[in-house]
């Protein structure tokens, strides 16, 4: 009977408290919900891939070319699977998607994943280069927005207003023009080189900066009068010191989630610069392949975005938690 008395306050004293049980069921239970969320995502989204694609055209027509036979023309069809009805293609589409297996591209014959996740390093480049200079820049001039001269912010309000007006692909046309042709200091096109990524980010950028700005001006107007601002006014800190120690550190949680969606953003604007500046990114590898009507590689390389967005979503969602405590209790 020792021994069971013994055992029973060694099994109660390992066992966690209830508190700690509670949360750790709510994280399960979160994480469940998170994971049957992404998942439906990305079955709506190769659902809706699969059937657009179908509806771009017949790629036999294409491979056999213009002179080709009904019969050759039957045969290349069969060889791609798409002679059998569309549900069926439509199930073993979802089968090598579970495997990662969407085939080989219909023209190179190389793996139609390995196409994708090749040109994604090219496009994560031009991606992180966007977001340093919206930063960079965008905070700076939100700051300006909010506490500049009348002058200043007439000035940084009406260049903002102008760079979230100007259509991506013109402000690419206009820097091609001014910096290629005019200046001869930049190539026209390609990657791979620091030169050839200066354009491109430029064009991507604008609109990030002018978002980014605009929402640092916000959160500063919300939050100057606030009571910890005020006190610490009143113990003789100095307006600058108000502005970097306190009022912009209370606004970086919302500034960061917004700038978490602005990277989802900045994929669809990705694809527009890619293909202007011939940028070798998976933005122009999907849109020749849908020109080429290469139905692996599209498939492939609409999954790796949308993974990625999802996956974007996902760590901004986590990040915003980490940042603002307030709103991991509230969701609680």
């Amino acid at each position: 009977m020792g021994d069971g008395v013994v055992a029973s306050v060694e099994t109660g004293a390992t066992a966690p408290p209830p508190a700690e049980r509670t949360q750790g069921r709510r994280r399960a239970r979160r994480l469940g919900v998170l994971t049957a969320r992404l998942l439906l995502t990305l079955l709506g989204l190769l659902t809706l891939l699969f059937f657009l694609v179908r509806l771009s055209g017949d790629p036999a027509g294409v491979l056999a070319g213009p002179s080709a036979t009904p019969d050759q023309l039957a045969a290349v069809r069969s060889g791609l699977g798409l002679d059998r009805p569309l549900l069926v293609q439509y199930a073993a589409f979802l089968g090598d998607v579970v495997r990662l297996d969407f085939g080989t591209s219909v023209f190179s014959g190389e793996s139609a994943l390995g196409t994708a996740l090749g040109a994604l390093p090219a496009t994560l480049v031009l991606l992180a280069t966007t977001m340093v200079l919206s930063v960079a820049i965008g905070i700076p001039c939100g700051v300006l927005l909010d506490r500049g001269g009348r002058v200043t912010r007439a000035v940084v309000g009406s260049s903002m207003t102008l760079a979230q007006a100007v259509p991506t692909f013109v402000l690419g046309i206009l820097l091609i023009y001014l910096f290629a042709v005019r200046l001869g200091w930049l190539p026209s096109f390609g990657s791979g080189t620091p030169a050839t990524l200066v354009m491109p980010t430029l064009a991507l950028a604008a609109f990030a900066v002018a978002r980014t700005a605009r929402m640092v001006a916000a959160e500063l107007e919300q939050v100057q009068d606030q009571d910890f601002l005020r006190t610490a006014a009143a113990k003789g800190a100095s307006p600058r010191r108000i502005l970097w120690r306190h009022a912009l550190p209370n606004s970086f949680p919302a500034v960061a989630a917004a700038l978490v969606v602005e990277v989802s953003y900045l994929i669809s604007g990705a694809v527009v610069v890619e293909v202007l500046f011939a940028y070798d990114g998976i933005g122009k590898e999907l849109v020749d392949a849908i020109f080429a009507r290469d139905y692996p590689v599209v498939q492939a390389t609409v999954f790796v975005i949308g993974v990625f967005v999802v996956l974007v979503n996902v760590v901004g969602d986590g990040l915003l938690r980490a940042l603002d405590p307030r709103l991991a209790r509230a969701r609680a």
